[in-house]
């Protein structure tokens, strides 16, 4: 028989501590009969096939409680493995420790024990063998913010994702604040988490891994570098008032939007808003102040404004003003002016009156009077202005009276009205103008006595021509020749155009006799008459004093008297 070649042994009697880690080194595999030993059982800590750089993982070979193991023997792709690093756990189990593993430590792993007889050792059959595998982490990913604000609102979502390696495939990703604790639900298949920054605390920084599965172990990436998410408030809201201020609006006016803001605030710009949130078109200024015109019918509507400030790069709006409403309204309608007399001329002395009319009905309504283009004040010049009511509890028809006209009324006179809505007077377009023209006649009592004795002239002399022309037919009648007046005198003159004298010349020889025209067909005869006849007759027809000698009487027909000569 051969003898038997005894190699060195593991003794199972700890080494000294004062010996150092020895290195693993891969000793040849020892030749020992095989003997009739129970299997023994290798195990690993923590139960991973697959570990990570850097990591560090216990074997433990654990003999049967019944087999007296006099050592363990521990290889790694059925080569010995020696080490001073085995700890014992009890009598019968053995422990290899390996710290820090690397990637020349992969492999499958299995142990043995051996007995010791008097000439011999036996050994056991080897363990079931287990495969380690040494990995390095996969490479980190890229954190990124979506929107990619550098601050953001309170209030306003944002997106983190977190996107891996284009070759590595991931099975999920993790989501940790700045102390690196993982947040709650912050797993994700898609590498994406929706944050609402209405909390303070969301103001930090962030960062994620993504994971692979390798041999039923998740193998998690490095972290991402920290992304930080600032938040900030809003600015108070600024305060929106219109100039002018205004109840409501003619169409075609101009009303100023001015947005003010608080005055610790420093506003970089301002913005308006329609009613529906919409931003007016090219509504941003730098002054705080927007033009409207209100003749476009969309500018009836409530605006709002706001102002930014610029915090790290990025405009911080404030929160939008109250609402402002903007009120248009049409002007009333054109009123319609009329004068009395309708001639528009007025003597000195006369009334004139003038009316505006305005269209429909207004719950309060006020009139103005103009005269060329300057209003005219009650109790100016003698004017008097007074609303007629028609009783439909609305105003519609005033009137403005002048008792007396002087010629200083001349002239363009027109008229406006207003109405009140929502406590603004709204004028009216003004009326088209009425031309008066005053002339400088005598007064009104004066000239209504002048009309009078006019008239009346003129009827006399109408009168005296009827008279006349009637005496002038007469006339050419033969008349009868009438019997003298006893004790009268008849004396006959003709008329000449030299007043006082006689046809021949000479003085008239009565007193008080009417001279004829020379070569007139009209006689004029004089009745002399005794002075006790004339007072008679002067008593009877009540004669003036200067009519006490003669008394001449009318139609009186007188035929001519030849006297003889003596």
């Amino acid at each position: 028989m051969e003898p038997t070649h005894l190699l060195p042994l593991l003794e199972l009697s700890p080494p000294p501590s004062s010996s150092p880690p020895a290195s693993l080194q891969m000793l040849p595999r020892p030749v020992f009969p095989a003997g009739r030993l129970s299997v023994p059982k290798l195990t690993v800590s923590p139960p991973h096939r697959v570990f990570l750089r850097g990591e560090s993982m216990t074997l433990t070979c654990s003999a049967p409680r019944t087999a007296k193991a006099s050592g363990i023997r521990f290889l790694r792709d059925s080569q010995l493995i020696n080490s001073g690093e085995l700890k014992w756990t009890d009598n019968n189990a053995r422990s290899l420790q390996l710290l820090r593993v690397s990637q020349s430590q992969a492999g499958t792993y299995s142990c043995e024990y051996w007995t010791r007889g008097f000439w011999q050792e036996s050994s056991s059959e080897r363990s079931q063998p287990i495969s380690i595998a040494v990995t390095a982490r996969p490479p980190p990913p890229s954190l990124s913010l979506d929107p990619p604000h550098p601050i953001y609102i309170r209030g306003e979502q944002v997106t983190l994702r977190c996107s891996g390696q284009l070759n590595e495939e991931a099975a999920g990703y993790r989501l940790f604040n700045q102390r690196g604790e993982k947040i709650s639900s912050g797993v994700s298949s898609q590498g994406t988490w929706q944050i609402n920054m209405s909390d303070a605390a969301t103001s930090q920084a962030y960062s994620c891994l993504y994971w692979r599965v390798e041999r039923g172990r998740e193998i998690p990436s490095e972290k991402s570098p920290p992304v930080p998410v600032l938040v900030t408030a809003h600015a108070p809201p600024p305060r929106l008032s219109l100039d002018p201020p205004h109840p409501i609006y003619i169409r075609g006016e101009q009303v100023t939007l001015r947005c003010s803001g608080q005055l610790n605030e420093k506003a970089a710009g301002y913005r308006f808003f329609n009613q529906s949130g919409e931003q007016i078109s090219s509504g941003e200024s730098s002054q705080g102040t927007w033009q409207i015109n209100t003749s476009d019918a969309a500018a009836s509507q409530a605006y709002t404004c706001l102002y930014w400030r610029v915090e790290r790069g990025r405009e911080i709006p404030s929160e939008k003003s109250p609402p402002v409403p903007v009120s248009v309204t049409d002007p009333p309608s054109q009123p319609e002016l009329s004068v009395d007399p309708p001639s528009g001329a007025v003597s000195k002395g006369f009334p004139l009156n003038i009316t505006c009319t305005a269209p429909g009905d207004a719950r309060e309504r006020r009139f103005h009077f103009y005269k060329d283009g300057i209003e005219l004040i009650p109790g100016d010049l003698g004017f008097e202005i007074s609303t007629v009511e028609p009783g439909t509890g609305s105003v519609n028809v005033s009137l403005l009276s002048i008792p007396r006209a002087s010629p200083n009324i001349t002239g363009d006179y027109t008229c406006g009205h207003e109405e009140n809505v929502n406590g603004r007077w709204i004028p009216s377009p003004r009326s088209s103008a009425v031309n008066v023209t005053g002339n400088a006649m005598m007064s009104g009592s004066l000239s209504a006595r002048d009309i009078l004795l006019g008239t009346g002239g003129v009827l006399l002399l109408i009168a005296a021509l009827a008279a006349l022309l009637f005496y002038c037919c007469r006339k050419k009648r033969v008349p009868k020749t009438p019997k003298c007046t006893e004790g009268s005198e008849l004396a006959q003159y003709t008329r000449n155009l030299d007043p006082g004298h006689d046809s021949k010349g000479s003085k008239a020889a009565g007193a008080g006799a009417e001279q004829m025209e020379q070569d007139s067909e009209v006689t004029y005869a004089l009745l002399v008459l005794p002075t006790s006849q004339a007072h008679t007759t002067q008593s009877k027809n009540k004669a003036k004093p200067a009519e006490d000698e003669h008394v001449l009487y009318s139609e009186v027909v007188t035929s001519r008297i030849r006297r003889k000569a003596k």
